[in-house]
């Protein structure tokens, strides 16, 4: 990991990550940074916002206010090429598709919707507010790092923030007769003293991993299939607070949904991704 100083910060550091050079009219490319990976896979939130950024660069609205991505195959840790399409444009919002490409071939895929917050205007109505967790004591959470359980375990683009959850989710932390009786994560996050954007919203929508393993311990690799992000209104403070909540599991399958609330309780975002424990009837063989 890069050394972080004043004249970097986590917030710049992302910004720097995920910048990306035109080379046609919406043809983009760029070669992903090994801060934002999960082992030797580019991270997907990295890849969303990254995604994104290509999308609200080719479209007539600037805000990525809904996207739906499907990682169709891995990302190899080298130069990508991104096309934007035009599918619809109209005078409040846009249309576009986003295909992630590699060696001739289409890893992953996005559709989105752009608009802008600047002019957006309508009703405010049925609030949704943080969960009783977000009014506990700080000292009741701790930092999101594995590395205490086995060195090297902390994926790197954890480490490219400041992320502190609730102790009871801590899964690392406790033994198979001590994990807890639901799959959910919630905490603290932020990139230092500047406000996120939209395309750290993306990253956070899929930051947490899965929340299965606060109920079921390790389960190794646990791809995600389907990424939807919803980015509600941009925040008002630097740091957030996020709440992840897995349900449903099926076949090895399972929704995690979740919500991302700044510091005063505006609901800036919103995701639900469809994902796969492998091999589950062998990890689980006590469900069966």
């Amino acid at each position: 990991m890069k050394e972080i100083t004043e004249k970097m910060s986590f917030f710049k550091q992302f910004e720097n990550s995920i910048i990306i050079d035109k080379s046609d009219e919406n043809i983009f490319s760029m070669t992903p940074s090994k801060d934002y990976f999960v082992g030797n896979t580019p991270h997907g939130g990295y890849l969303t916002a990254v995604m994104q950024k290509a999308l609200s660069f080719s479209m007539p609205h600037p805000h990525v206010i809904n996207s739906n991505t499907l990682y169709l195959d891995r990302t190899e840790p080298k130069k990508i090429n991104i096309q934007v399409d035009k599918i619809r444009e109209s005078r409040g919002s846009s249309v576009g598709r986003v295909s992630l490409i590699q060696d001739d071939k289409l890893r992953c895929m996005m559709t989105g919707i752009c608009s802008d917050f600047n002019y957006m205007n309508g009703v405010n109505d049925l609030e949704t507010l943080p969960p009783k967790i977000f009014n506990e004591k700080r000292d009741l959470f701790i930092s999101l790092n594995f590395d205490n359980k086995q060195e090297g375990f902390t994926p790197s683009f954890i480490k490219q923030t400041k992320c502190d959850i609730a102790k009871q989710h801590a899964w690392w932390l406790k033994n198979e007769n001590d994990l807890g009786d639901e799959a959910r994560c919630a905490g603290f996050i932020s990139m230092g003293e500047e406000i996120p954007d939209q395309f750290v919203l993306s990253f956070y929508s899929d930051f947490f991993p899965p929340v299965v393993m606060n109920k079921y311990g390790p389960l190794g690799w646990v791809p995600t299939l389907s990424l939807t992000t919803n980015i509600r209104q941009l925040p008002t403070t630097s740091e957030l607070f996020m709440d992840v909540i897995a349900k449903d599991l099926n076949k090895g399958f399972f929704e995690q949904d979740c919500q991302i609330w700044d510091l005063n309780k505006n609901l800036v975002a919103t995701s639900r991704q469809l994902t796969r424990i492998l091999k589950s009837e062998e990890k689980l063989p006590h469900l069966i």
